[in-house]
């Protein structure tokens, strides 16, 4: 059979001739069918990183890393701060109505309950005995005041056994690293919870600090209630030294912080002596 040039050239475009009449028929039919074109994809080989290459990405990827989840802590930290950290004038009405809020929540604590059913104890706000004169020269009660510092300083007290039971909260002010109540005031705290039971303690009602010892164990959390207390040592102290120990829990119970010190009365220096419920 004679073949045509486009079924001769498909022939060799296969790169062999059939030798049979079959394998011709064959050919000739495949070549009227079109064929699907096929290409070749070929990729290149990447070389492999060198040791400096390797450690130069490594570093950028953590400095990319660390500068954006820097960022992004800021941002939250400075929102969250910016949404707890609301102070208001101690004395205004909104203090006012944080405070009555805060009680609300406090008389509901069970250490609160058990200590109100306890009779052996007796209860008053802390320096209640000052006058509103007096109040912004102490501490605790003038500069730390407000529902953003020290809220409530609830006084739990037990003559017979010499001890007292105060149950405070922290507000946001009180913070020093974020949402952690700063060390020097817990130290605050502590020290005027133990004064207190040693200058009740005094039969001339007045003393100074003379040593403070304090072990801080857990960190305290800002807005949350706290109780300190703190038990006078009958068998150390005299009328005129008074060894206190005490310690702070958060509001589970855990141990945050304990203390021990030694509060005297003075023999040359004149001190105004307090009165009851202070």
């Amino acid at each position: 059979m004679f073949r045509t040039p486009r079924l001769i050239s498909s022939a060799f475009s296969r790169g062999t001739l059939p030798r049979s009449g079959i394998s011709a028929r064959l050919l000739c039919f495949n070549g009227f069918i079109p064929s699907t074109s096929k290409r070749n994809f070929t990729s290149s080989a990447r070389a492999p990183l060198t040791e400096n290459e390797y450690l130069f990405r490594r570093r950028l990827r953590s400095l990319v890393y660390a500068v954006l989840f820097g960022l992004l802590g800021y941002r939250i930290g400075d929102a969250v701060a910016s949404f707890f950290e609301d102070p208001v004038t101690p004395g205004s009405e909104e203090d006012r109505q944080r405070l009555s809020h805060l009680r609300q929540k406090m008389d509901k604590l069970e250490v609160v309950k058990k200590l109100r059913a306890d009779p052996d104890y007796v209860e008053w706000e802390a320096h209640e005995s000052l006058s509103e004169e007096e109040k912004p020269c102490q501490l605790t009660s003038g500069p730390l005041s407000g529902t953003h510092n020290l809220a409530l300083q609830r006084v739990f007290w037990n003559d017979k056994e010499r001890k007292a039971v105060t149950v405070v909260y922290f507000g946001f002010g009180m913070g020093g690293w974020p949402l952690v109540v700063h060390g020097g005031a817990i130290a605050t705290v502590l020290d005027v919870c133990l004064g207190r039971v040693a200058l009740l303690s005094f039969p001339a009602r007045t003393g100074v600090t003379a040593n403070l010892n304090i072990h801080y164990r857990t960190p305290i959390r800002v807005m949350d209630f706290c109780t300190v207390t703190a038990e006078y040592d009958r068998e150390k102290s005299t009328e005129r030294k008074a060894f206190i120990k005490g310690n702070i829990r958060d509001s589970k119970g855990t141990i945050c912080a304990e203390a021990n010190a030694l509060f005297v009365v003075p023999k040359t220096l004149n001190l105004r002596t307090i009165k009851d419920k202070f």
